[in-house]
């Protein structure tokens, strides 16, 4: 099956700084066994993202995103 990237439907949404459109998410990167490997940003309508650091034990999300 491979790994997965979960957008949770209960999360906002951010304007894209690509395309401009309010559809930048933060999915979660979900391997086989349902353990999550980290989290991202995804936007559904350009498909460009950025990275985020591996998640932590307590699964909160970073304060920042890293630029680049």
């Amino acid at each position: 099956m491979g790994t997965q990237l979960r957008i949770s439907r209960e999360d906002g949404s951010l304007p894209c700084e690509v395309c401009g459109f309010p559809t930048m998410h933060v999915a979660q990167v979900v391997a086989d066994d349902g353990s999550v490997l980290g989290r991202t940003l995804i936007c559904t309508t350009c498909q460009r993202g950025r990275h985020r650091e591996p998640a932590t034990e307590t699964e909160a999300p970073p304060d920042e995103v890293p630029a680049g």
